[in-house]
C-alpha cells in the first residue's frame, strides 16, 4: 500500500511548476511539514512541505522538469496515516476523475494557412497543450493557437521555438493588436563545440525563469533609456543627519527610501509612469496605488520584493519595511505575494560599482529606475570654479510604445528637483 502526494496549488492561475531542487531522497523518513522540494513559478521560488510523516518511496520528476498541479509529486511507502495529500494538509486531494483547471490560449479569429496538421489534431484530442506559462504567453502575443502546434521538447512539450516556427509563415491574426510584437522567425544558432575542460551548468529553477522573463521583456517592449546627472550634496547631508535617529529605532537608513518616496511624489504629475500594459486588450492600466519593487540580489538569483502603498508611508516606514523584506528575501523566506504585484521597479548596483546601467523593464510595467553609485566628481560651480561634489546618475528605461522621450525627460526632471532639494520629501508626512 502506498500514498501518493500530488503537487498542490501554489497560486491563482498557476497550473504547472518547475522542480528546482529535491530536499529528500528515496528511502528518507520525513516528518510532517518537512520540506520536500523547491519549485519555481513565473513569479517566485517556493518550498513544498510534506502533508504527513512517512518514508519516501518515489520522487516524481527530476530538477528542471515541469510538473503539473494535481499530478504525483511524492509517493510514500505503506503506513498511511489518513492525512490527505494537498501540500497544506487542509483539504482532500482531488480524485483522478476531478477536472484540473488549465490555462488556455484564446483562439485567433483567423486560422493559419493550411489548417491543423495530423499532429496538432491529435493534440486537440488529448486536451490542453503542454507548454510552460512563458510559452503560453508568447503564443498569445504572436497569435498562435497552441492546439495547432506540435511540440519538439521533452515528452512533446511545446517550446518558444515551436511557437515562432508556427508563426513565421502565417499572417498576423486580426485579433492581435498593432502594439504587440511581430513574430520572430527562427534563427539557426551556432553549435557549441565542447572542450574537455569545460563546465556545463544547467539553467534551471529561478535562473531559467529570470531568463524567460528577460527575453519576454526585450521582445515585448521597445526600450529606451534616459540618463540624467544628479547633484547629491543635499541628499547625502540629509541622510547623514537622519541616520543616527533611524538607527535608534533599529532601522538602517539607505538612500533607496529617498528615491522611492521621490518616485511616488513624481507619479502625481506623471501617473502614466506608474502603469502596466494589458497586452491582450492593448491598454495602458494606470495604477492608483504605488507598489514599488526593488531588485534584490539573492543566492538563487534576482528577486523583486515589493513595498506596497509607498504613497502612504514616510521615508522611515519605507526604510524599515525594505530592511525586513530584503532580509527575508535573501534567505528565501519572503512570501509569494511579497514578490509580485509591483507597479514600478527600482534597481541599483551602486554598492558594487560601475558608473551607470541600462535596466530591462520588469514587464508588464512600463518604466524602471536605475539608481547608480554616488561618487565625488569634479563639477563646475555656479561661480565658475571647479569643486568636488557627490554626484550620481539616474538611468531609467521606458516602454516607448506608451511613453515618449519628452514625458520621460520631464518625469526625471521632477525626480532631479526632488532629490537635489530633498527637504521636500520630509514635507510628506505619509
Amino acid at each position: 500500500m502506498s500514498d501518493v502526494f500530488q503537487m498542490p496549488e501554489v497560486g491563482e492561475g498557476v497550473v504547472e511548476v518547475e522542480i528546482a531542487l529535491w530536499k529528500v531522497a528515496v528511502g528518507d523518513v520525513v516528518a510532517r511539514d518537512q520540506v520536500l522540494c523547491e519549485v519555481t513559478t513565473d513569479k517566485a521560488s517556493l518550498e513544498i512541505t510534506s502533508p504527513r510523516a512517512g518514508t519516501v518511496a518515489v520522487l516524481h520528476g527530476q530538477p528542471g522538469e515541469i510538473l503539473k498541479v494535481h499530478t504525483p509529486l511524492v509517493t510514500f511507502a505503506s503506513g498511511a496515516t489518513g492525512e490527505t495529500s494537498t501540500g497544506t494538509s487542509e483539504a482532500a486531494a482531488p480524485s483522478p476523475a476531478a477536472s484540473v483547471p488549465s490555462v488556455t490560449v484564446p483562439t485567433p479569429t483567423s486560422s493559419h494557412a493550411g489548417g491543423a496538421s495530423g499532429a496538432s489534431a491529435a493534440a486537440r484530442a488529448e486536451g490542453p497543450a503542454r507548454a510552460a506559462p512563458a510559452v503560453r504567453r508568447h503564443a498569445h502575443e504572436v497569435g498562435v493557437d497552441l492546439r495547432d502546434v506540435a511540440g519538439s521538447g521533452r515528452d512533446g512539450r511545446i517550446t518558444r521555438a515551436d511557437v515562432d516556427a508556427a508563426a513565421g509563415g502565417a499572417p498576423a491574426p486580426a485579433a492581435v493588436a498593432p502594439a504587440l510584437p511581430l513574430p520572430v522567425a527562427p534563427v539557426a544558432l551556432p553549435q557549441v563545440v565542447p572542450v574537455a575542460a569545460d563546465q556545463r551548468i544547467p539553467i534551471t529553477g529561478v535562473r531559467r525563469k529570470i531568463a524567460e522573463r528577460m527575453v519576454a521583456a526585450k521582445h515585448t517592449a521597445p526600450h529606451f533609456t534616459y540618463v540624467e546627472e544628479i547633484d547629491a550634496s543635499a541628499l547625502v547631508s540629509l541622510r547623514t543627519r537622519l541616520k543616527p535617529r533611524a538607527e535608534r529605532q533599529g532601522v538602517s537608513l539607505t538612500y533607496m527610501p529617498f528615491f522611492a518616496k521621490a518616485c511616488s511624489i513624481a507619479f502625481r504629475d506623471f501617473p502614466n509612469v506608474n502603469a502596466v500594459m494589458d497586452e491582450a486588450a492593448s491598454e495602458l492600466v494606470v495604477r492608483a496605488e504605488h507598489h514599488l519593487g526593488f531588485a534584490c540580489d539573492t543566492p538563487t538569483g534576482l528577486m523583486v520584493p515589493v513595498v506596497r502603498n509607498v504613497e502612504r508611508k514616510s521615508i522611515l516606514q519605507i526604510a524599515a519595511e525594505m530592511q525586513d523584506l530584503f532580509a527575508r528575501t535573501r534567505v528565501g523566506k519572503a512570501k509569494r505575494e511579497e514578490l509580485s504585484g509591483s507597479t514600478f521597479t527600482v534597481t541599483s548596483v551602486g554598492s558594487i560599482g560601475g558608473v551607470l546601467a541600462t535596466p530591462i523593464l520588469n514587464v508588464p510595467e512600463v518604466a524602471i529606475l536605475g539608481v547608480n553609485a554616488i561618487r565625488q566628481r569634479a563639477v563646475v560651480a555656479e561661480d565658475g570654479t571647479i569643486v568636488a561634489r557627490p554626484m550620481t546618475y539616474l538611468s531609467p528605461s521606458f516602454d516607448h510604445r506608451v511613453l515618449d522621450g519628452a514625458v520621460a525627460a520631464r518625469f526625471i526632471a521632477r525626480l532631479k528637483d526632488l532629490l537635489e532639494t530633498p527637504e521636500q520629501l520630509l514635507l510628506e508626512l505619509v
